[in-house]
Parts: C-alpha cells; structure tokens; sequence
C-alpha cells in the first residue's frame, strides 16, 4: 500500500476508486485499476520514502578507495524525492592525494554507496540472504570511466576450493562501460587473489540508458540463477558450462548500490562535475512474484 500511495496520491481516479471500494466492498483486480499487485513473500524491502537513510536496513559502504580511482565516502549518500542518491564528482584533489599518476588524479572519482552491512568492525550484518528473487528499480546515468551496480557481496566469498558454492560475489548488473550503451552481470568466487574466478554475461535485451528508470532482478535457487532486466531473462546460470562446471552459492549474501570508477573503464569527460544513481526501491521475495 505504501507504493501505491507513493504513486497515485493527489490523484482524483485513485481516490474515486478508494472510495467505491468503501462505499460497496468491491475489489477491483490490479489490471482493472491501473494499481500493482501487492505480491507475497516479501521479506526485505526499501521505497526510499523518507529523507534519510533507514539504519535498521542499510549502512554505508567503508571509506575506502576503489578500483585505484574512486573513493567512497559518506557524503555522497542521500535520500529524497522518493529516491535513494548516489552522488559522485570529479575530484582530482583528492586523487593528486591517493595517486602520483597525473591522469588518474585529474579523473578521480569521489563517489558513495550502501549495504546491508555494518560499516565498521566487526561488520555486522543487517540483512543477509540466499535464495530468493532480488530486485531494484534503478535510473543509472551514462558517465564514460564509471559504473554502478546492483549487487550481491557474499562475507565467504574468499573461501577457496569449492568453486563458488561457499561464496559468490553476484553482481545483478554493473553499467561498465555505460557511454557504448553496454551493461553486464557477473558472478566472482575464490577470492580476489591469484585463485580469484569470474564469468560474466553481457547480453542486452533492454536499452537502460533512456533517462528513465529499468527494473534489475535476480532469481537464485539452490540450481541456478537468472538475470532479468525489466521482466526479461538477460543471462541464465545454471552450475554448467557457462559457469565453468562448477557450483551456485549456497551461502548468504548482503546487499550493495555503489559508484565507482577505474582507469581500465576510460578517462572521464572533460567537462564532467557530477551526476547521481537513482534507486527507487529494492525489494526481496523468498520466491519470485
């Protein structure tokens, strides 16, 4: 209900329609109102709604550097207008502090994001889950040299040897190299060392770079996980060949929506200052609506 008063309050239809459900105690099916059903299952969600962030869902991300040209940082998370806001500028400032190398610190990026983390030791975690259909409605901006991602951290994800089924790195979507129109999806297991494994898929069914919101989901059994973008399939994993035959996290995951930005993404246009991440809502189903 509170989505659909976010969406239609003020609106005359919407309050004829409350009251005639009042007045006569019919209910209209969702088609015939023009209304989204309200799904069972649902056991996270966000809509943004307030003006700062919910702590008892989200903290942010660590301080720390990113990618070897981008740095997270508290002030660049906000919310309002019904949005989550990740902000990020240039900021060649601090890169000149972070870099020796005058082309990364003029294209430095001083970026944000949150979890469903703590943000300090001992890192407790606030939300954490396996199977389930994950979504988030997300307007992403066209930034050559950065990305930002919808993801899944898993706290084992640098446990090595059991291909992945002890801790997977899923990342929903990542709009790397977002100025060609491209985004992907990747999965990331046995650390980040030398024994670090990934494969991702690239496919593009939907156009995302629009200026409106699209709509990002992952469905994960204990068998597979399927990548959608606005309702269509976009990348299908099954534990096969395209996963190098090896396992599907069986473990907990926490969520992230983060900024970053890396010298192997482009340089960062001449006459960027700053731009924003949009969420409108993440939600979390035990199955798929």
């Amino acid at each position: 209900m509170k989505r659909i008063i976010k969406d239609f309050t003020g609106n005359a239809h919407f309050i004829n329609i409350l009251k005639l459900i009042i007045l006569t105690g019919v209910f209209m099916t969702a088609s015939q109102c023009s209304i989204a059903p309200v799904y069972e299952g649902l056991i996270f969600n966000d809509e943004f709604d307030g003006t700062t962030l919910d702590r008892t869902k989200w903290d942010l991300c660590p301080q720390w550097d990113r990618q070897g040209r981008s740095s997270w940082r508290d002030d660049m998370v906000s919310v309002s207008g019904g949005n989550l806001r990740i902000r990020f500028t240039r900021d060649p400032a601090l890169g000149s502090s972070k870099s020796n190398n005058t082309s990364i610190a003029e294209n430095w990026i001083r970026s944000g994001g949150v979890r469903t983390r703590k943000q300090n030791p001992p890192y407790d975690l606030i939300f954490a889950n396996s199977f389930g259909y994950y979504e988030a409605r997300i307007k992403f901006p066209v930034v050559r040299g950065t990305w930002g991602a919808f993801w899944l951290q898993s706290p084992t994800v640098s446990t090595i040897g059991n291909g992945g089924r002890d801790g997977t790195e899923i990342d929903i979507v990542e709009t790397i190299r977002n100025h060609i129109g491209e985004y992907n999806a990747a999965l990331h297991w046995d650390g980040y060392g030398e024994h670090h494994q990934s494969v991702g898929g690239s496919e593009r069914p939907v156009e995302i770079y629009d200026g409106d919101y699209h709509i990002f989901a992952l469905e994960w059994t204990p068998a597979e996980y399927i990548f959608y973008v606005d309702d269509i399939v976009f990348w299908r994993v099954d534990g096969g060949s395209n996963f190098k035959n090896v396992g599907i996290n069986q473990t907990p995951n926490y969520i992230k929506l983060t900024v970053e930005s890396a010298d192997w993404a482009g340089e960062i246009p001449q006459d960027f200052t700053e731009d924003y991440m949009l969420v409108d809502y993440v939600r979390v189903y035990s199955r798929k609506p």
